[in-house]
């Protein structure tokens, strides 16, 4: 989603809708033998970001909740100008197929908070229903705009809103937000990063940086979490994962790094328990990669290749068109395994082909990813945004643990979601594809025909 805004930034532009017609550039790969159909669930979210699939009214379906950040304002002579503030919607499943939803808003503009990014569906209260927690901000904004706020599903259908991070009280902005009990006393503890276009200072004895993993501590109180964070250590990027990386008993954070120089992808190993002096453990930040320029996600992938092991797959986001004679790395999808010391480099293996950012200013590709079984042959593929690169793909798995890159469509700048799920639960299972598109304003699920 980096692509997304540094484009709004740069030039404000119009590009034919979604759709399966070619794009004017050879495709990846032939021909699938598979396809898909889609079904536009709204076509009308303003500026549509990310997505995320789950069960939030408690009737066995999922639903989609998605943010939209709003549109940019042109303005004569001058640089477009940023949406004030997004919202956050909620679409339900109405029959038995997937061609119609109900939409209801969460929140509208009216709550201020400018980039509401990735939503992260959980029962934050213990109350037994699901609220949401919204990470929010951008560099574009004209003023400090991160924040940190979850939402109190109420009875009849409201939303009780909790400020952790009030939009604007920080330098730092908040792409994801992970609830996990991070420290071991029994309160799960909200983990994110925190990214800033200019470096920050947030560690004493430290110099700044341009990204900071924090950690706001759970209570018992009604807020549920601090509001002052515990820095652990500088690095990551806007989607961190918390997993035991170096499989030590303990756990660890990873993320891909777009802001803060020097790493395409890196992770935070704790060293130290927790200690009064350190109540989140000792952080110390190893480099995965440096060969793939800036990136935007890491994420593991359970039994990817079949084999009961965990795989980390990457995607950088990079532009080899612009500005011409760039020295980007190739735009992709990559692969690591650990090595036997964690802490040395990691060997990347290319999975995708074929991707390439449009060439102008404020574009980047691929962008986010997803993973699940595309094509019912029981193995894992990849669905991906081309972000920057205006198509949307699908890699399909195939044996010697290649994979084959597909065009799922074109016409879809800047997409968000890419997430792979059983919407419908329909029997035999088959996984949909759910994409928002920014420069369509539209969330759209892709079934297999």
């Amino acid at each position: 989603m980096h692509a997304l805004l540094r484009s709004a930034l740069a030039v404000v532009i119009a590009l034919p809708p979604l759709g399966m017609a070619s794009s004017g550039r050879p495709s990846p790969a032939a021909p699938a033998a598979v396809s898909f159909s889609p079904h536009t669930v709204d076509g009308n979210l303003a500026g549509a970001a990310f997505a995320v699939a789950s069960d939030v009214r408690g009737d066995a379906r999922q639903e989609i909740v998605a943010t939209g950040f709003g549109h940019f304002t042109t303005v004569p002579g001058g640089p477009p100008v940023p949406p004030a503030a997004g919202r956050l919607a909620l679409y339900q499943q109405r029959g038995p197929g997937l061609g119609s939803w109900s939409k209801r808003l969460v929140f509208d503009t009216d709550a201020r908070i400018p980039f509401p990014n990735e939503p992260n569906v959980a029962d934050v209260d213990g109350d037994g229903d699901r609220d949401i927690v919204v990470p929010g901000g951008f560099f574009a904004c004209t003023s400090r705009c991160g924040s940190l706020t979850w939402w109190e599903q109420r009875a009849g259908g409201t939303w009780r809103r909790h400020d952790i991070v009030p939009p604007g009280s920080s330098p730092l902005f908040y792409h994801r937000a992970l609830l996990v009990d991070f420290d071991g006393d029994g309160r799960r503890d909200l983990v994110t990063v925190g990214e800033s276009l200019q470096p920050v200072s947030r560690i004493e004895g430290l110099p700044p940086a341009s990204a900071w993993a924090q950690v706001f501590r759970g209570t018992d109180g009604p807020e549920r979490f601090s509001r002052e964070p515990i820095d652990l250590a500088p690095g990551g990027g806007a989607l961190p994962v918390v997993a035991d990386v170096d499989s030590d008993g303990d756990l660890d954070l990873a993320s891909a790094q777009y802001f803060e120089p020097g790493a395409a992808f890196v992770w935070l190993e704790r060293t130290d328990g927790v200690s009064r002096e350190h109540p989140m453990g000792r952080f110390t930040t190893h480099v995965i990669d440096s060969t793939q320029g800036k990136a935007i996600q890491l994420r593991p992938v359970h039994d990817l290749h079949g084999d009961g092991r965990t795989t980390w797959v990457g995607s950088n986001h990079t532009n080899t068109a612009f500005p011409p004679g760039s020295t980007d790395p190739a735009s992709q999808v990559v692969s690591f395994g650990v090595p036997a010391d964690p802490r040395s480099r990691w060997t990347p293996t290319p999975l995708s082909s074929g991707i390439t950012a449009r060439g102008r200013a404020g574009q980047g590709a691929p962008g986010v990813f997803g993973s699940g079984d595309l094509d019912g042959d029981r193995d894992i593929d990849l669905l991906v945004s081309g972000d920057g690169d205006d198509r949307l793909f699908w890699l399909e798995q195939k044996a010697g643990r290649a994979f084959e890159t597909h065009v799922l469509a074109t016409g879809a700048g800047q997409a968000g979601g890419a997430v792979v799920t059983d919407l419908d639960r329909r029997r035999p299972l088959r996984n949909e594809a759910v994409f928002t598109v920014f420069e369509s304003d539209s969330v759209t699920v892709w079934t297999r025909d």
